[in-house]
């Protein structure tokens, strides 16, 4: 086993109980160990290397091995088929959305990615489930309470087209940047789960939250492909085992999170509201079709929404929910 060292950059604060670190150390952990510590993973987190949009270009270069901490957002540009997964209330829960990811369509969209970036999709869990708007200083109980609401986005089309179909005008802002944004005025709020809301502190300057759950998000862990098949066999394999191990632990980090993080975000202040369905109907109608559109516009292949609407009937029958 010769020795061998790696980055691996991520935007999360350094912080273990939070799933984009946990993810990273769970991954830095299992290679080291395996390997008696000759392959080494050096963890930079809190966007040390730059912007995360930076780190995937690093990546793409082989200057900086393995990047975590990506959503799909910061995908998109790289990748225009990421866009699949951004369909408004495509999915019923996390547990669908997971197995349809973990099969033979996650098993597609992984290989095309690597074809298409020259980056290979290691980790991939979610980001604390859902979207749904924060907002500070207003309050969101109906589609006409977003009526003009600045709103932060990521850089991806379908979810600025999913907030402009609501009445509220999209805007991108980097994630380092999103705090001091909202706490400033510069946008009424931003469209994460509670989780990740959690993971930046935007507890402390949001007000309240809608809990639409609009759109699955996910944090991925992804590796230069040049780089991985330069590495030894063994170590190839142990990358391979690290990510699946860091994906297992992330979503059990998530899972604690999404219980217990209404809790957290409430006891400093923000009302949490669960809209009824009516109100749920009345968002998706106002964004599917649109929205659906945009998804299939901005990919190379669209023919992977309808295979990937296949792929979700297929996990509800086999998860019993048919």
């Amino acid at each position: 086993m010769p020795e061998m060292t790696a980055t691996l950059g991520h935007s999360g604060p350094e912080d273990i109980t939070q799933h984009q670190h946990r993810a990273a150390v769970t991954f830095k952990n299992h290679i080291e160990s395996a390997s008696d510590g000759n392959f080494t993973i050096e963890i930079s987190p809190g966007g040390a290397l730059g912007s995360l949009r930076e780190m995937i270009e690093q990546n793409q270069s082989g200057s900086l091995e393995l990047v975590g901490s990506t959503a799909e957002g910061h995908i998109a540009p790289f990748y225009p088929n990421i866009n699949v997964y951004a369909l408004p209330y495509a999915f019923r829960n996390v547990e669908v959305a997971n197995y349809v990811f973990d099969n033979e369509f996650g098993d597609t969209l992984w290989e095309d990615f690597r074809d298409q970036t020259g980056l290979r999709m290691l980790t991939w869990y979610d980001n604390g489930g859902f979207r749904s708007f924060g907002v500070s200083g207003v309050e969101i109980e109906s589609v006409e309470d977003m009526e003009g609401l600045d709103i932060r986005t990521m850089q991806i089309e379908a979810h600025q087209e999913l907030v402009s179909q609501l009445g509220a005008n999209p805007t991108p802002i980097d994630w380092n940047e999103l705090y001091q944004a909202i706490e400033q005025g510069v946008v009424a709020g931003q469209e994460n789960s509670i989780p990740t809301v959690i993971s930046g502190d935007l507890h402390e300057v949001l007000d309240w939250i809608i809990l639409d759950r609009h759109v699955f998000t996910m944090n991925f862990i992804h590796g230069n492909e040049e780089w991985f098949q330069g590495l030894p066999q063994y170590y190839q394999q142990l990358v391979v085992q690290a990510g699946q191990l860091a994906s297992q632990e992330a979503r059990s980090i998530n899972r604690i999170q999404r219980e217990r993080g209404r809790q957290t975000v409430e006891d400093a202040g923000v009302t949490v509201y669960d809209p009824p369905q009516d109100v749920i109907d009345d968002f998706a109608e106002a964004t599917q079709e649109p929205v659906g559109e945009v998804v299939r516009d901005q990919m190379d292949d669209p023919g992977l929404v309808d295979e990937m609407q296949e792929a979700i009937q297929q996990a509800e029958e086999d998860l019993g929910y048919q």
